[in-house]
């Protein structure tokens, strides 16, 4: 894990760029430039002590060359309610980049990444470093209606294929997203990784598509947070690993925060 910052850095812009979704960039040379696609930071969202504890949000993108992330998050609590009303100009004070980030095989030359609703908020950032690595990338959003998709035009600009699946059928396709990838893996196109954030159901069914196809799947978790660094343990989910010395699987928990927020999606126990 690289260096965690705490720091004040400065709003330069704030959109709202659909019904309670806020897109706003961050001037923050030192956390740009250590970031990676699928950390997070920790945000302080008001200008007092209320609420008390930060909000881990996504980093959207991360531009290195002038110092700036972006950070996209729909606003639906207390927190994310203060922050969304916080204005340009003025600073936040935040801790970053924190966790682990998505892990782009140097031989991976076709990349699927699918995100549901909020769940498009680290892939911007997976997918820009996916086009500079070289590989081909096709992107697959969810979203409940057409006014909740988000990020489409920010994919398509990179020049990246990209399908939509709506819930009742507003636009696109009507179903899921994870009918697109079934759907896109029986017409032949087979990535060599699928990477995926979103809400936990959606998760677990990308996985099971992904096992089916013999593909390996990274997901990014999402769960409640208090420290954000490890030392609170309330963000632990239970994950499978190999005991080599007696060939058989055991279980322990890991801190979303700190050893996540990726996960293999083969390691992740869903049903707990």
């Amino acid at each position: 894990m690289n260096f965690i910052y705490n720091i004040k850095v400065k709003i330069l812009s704030k959109e709202e760029v659909a019904p309670n979704i806020f897109l706003i960039k961050l001037s923050a040379p030192s956390v740009a430039q250590d970031a990676l696609p699928g950390q997070f930071i920790h945000i302080k969202c008001s200008k007092d002590n209320y609420p008390l504890l930060r909000r881990p949000l996504s980093i959207h993108r991360i531009d290195k060359e002038k110092g700036e992330i972006f950070i996209l998050f729909q606003a639906v609590g207390e927190g994310t309610k203060l922050l969304a009303d916080r204005t340009i100009g003025d600073d936040l004070d935040i801790t970053g980049p924190i966790g682990n980030g998505f892990n782009i095989y140097p031989e991976s030359r076709k990349i699927m990444i699918v995100g549901g609703g909020i769940g498009v908020a680290p892939l911007l950032a997976l997918c820009e470093e996916s086009i500079r690595q070289g590989s081909e990338v096709r992107v697959l959003i969810g979203a409940q209606k057409k006014e909740l998709v988000i990020g489409e035009e920010n994919f398509r600009k990179l020049g990246v294929k990209v399908d939509v699946a709506t819930d009742d059928g507003s636009y696109q396709y009507k179903g899921l997203v994870t009918d697109l990838l079934e759907g896109s893996i029986r017409e032949g196109w087979l990535a060599d990784q699928i990477f995926a954030c979103g809400p936990k159901l959606k998760l677990k069914k990308v996985v099971e598509v992904s096992s089916k196809a013999h593909i390996d799947c990274q997901v990014s978790l999402e769960e409640r947070m208090a420290c954000g660094v490890g030392a609170c343990l309330g963000c632990v989910c239970k994950i499978k690993t190999k005991d080599k010395k007696e060939d058989k699987v055991k279980y322990e928990f890991k801190r979303v925060c700190v050893d996540g927020p990726i996960f293999e999606g083969s390691e992740v126990v869903w049903d707990d």
